[in-house]
């Protein structure tokens, strides 16, 4: 079991854990689509935006494409999904504010004030392959406060890969064993403890494992919860499990 005592960082996932990107950006396009009177798959459309950015971030990792950050993946891959889709009819200027919307991402309801609550003992970040914008403006816009922000677009190494994680704790001043990362994404969480990170797992109903090979969906976690070393079904259970 661990010991709590030896966290001094809770390193965050926020894309999904912290910010319900699925729900917001789905709430957008059904806007759009009723102005429009489309019929659009919009649970479809932004699982393909979301892990389509996902896809091309994996070659910018392996340096098969010259590095972006994940605005400028976003936007590329929203072009493809529309323009393949044929349905949606958006100008460039209708593109990029729709793109914008990841800049705005609406929290989960029991985020803002359990994040709060944690900082009173440990140094709460977040640690995410979101640009360092996207991060602070849905802070902002949802009214969360941080002990700073660690995006992987200025380690220049991106989750899952190793040296995300050991170049965070290092930036940090901590060793890997005195970091927690904490996220609703097994993939996060298992490449996390193999860098020496504890880990803590959350439920988001709206969160889903992805299967790369064939780009199906299960419910997460994808490994049994006592492969973490703390979880719970929602923000309160797992930060009482934290500050216990």
């Amino acid at each position: 079991m661990v010991d709590l005592k030896q966290i001094k960082v809770l390193a965050w996932d926020i894309g999904g854990t912290v910010f319900n990107w699925r729900g917001t950006i789905q709430k957008e396009l059904e806007t759009i689509i009723k102005n429009q009177q489309k019929d659009l798959d919009v649970f479809q459309f932004a699982s393909d935006w979301r892990y389509g950015m996902f896809d091309m971030l994996a070659k910018v990792r392996s340096g098969e494409i010259p590095r972006m950050n994940a605005d400028e993946i976003h936007r590329k891959v929203l072009d493809h999904v529309i323009d393949s889709g044929g349905i949606l009819n958006l100008t460039k200027s209708e593109r990029d504010d729709l793109n914008s919307v990841w800049h705005r991402l609406e929290a989960w309801d029991d985020a803002p004030a359990a994040i709060e609550r944690l900082r009173d003992r440990y140094t709460v970040i977040p640690l995410t392959v979101l640009s360092w914008s996207i991060g602070v403006d849905c802070s902002k816009f949802n009214g969360i406060s941080w002990d700073g922000l660690i995006s992987c677009e200025f380690l220049r190494q991106y989750k899952p890969d190793r040296e995300s994680y050991l170049h965070a704790a290092e930036l940090l001043n901590v060793s890997p064993g005195e970091i927690m990362m904490c996220a609703a994404h097994t993939s996060d969480l298992m490449a996390a403890k193999e860098a020496g990170f504890k880990t803590a797992f959350v439920y988001r109903e709206l969160e889903k494992a992805r299967d790369i090979s064939n780009n199906t969906f299960s419910e997460e976690p994808s490994v049994p919860l006592e492969m973490f070393d703390v979880h719970g079904k929602d923000f309160s259970e797992l930060v009482d499990k934290l500050l216990a």
